[in-house]
């Protein structure tokens, strides 16, 4: 069971001044927690290469994409 969120990085669409953007995506915690602490990018469960943050760091009314919610 995937409980830890990554966001993706930004994209030239996405607003300048934002390092991540985009829906949140979950991530597996045994991919995710070493991620975590070297702050690498790995893939969410929809297959979307993400950085994993920390859950303080994610707005209250932020979303998971689609396919990390539902599955595929």
């Amino acid at each position: 069971m995937a409980n830890l969120i990554g966001r993706a990085r930004r994209t030239a669409e996405d607003p300048v001044g934002e390092k991540l953007a985009g829906p949140l995506h979950a991530v597996e915690e045994s991919v995710g927690a070493p991620a975590r602490e070297t702050h690498t990018d790995v893939p969410a469960l929809c297959g979307t290469p993400v950085q994993v943050v920390a859950v303080e760091d994610v707005p209250d009314d932020a979303g998971l994409c689609q396919v990390c919610q539902y599955g595929s």
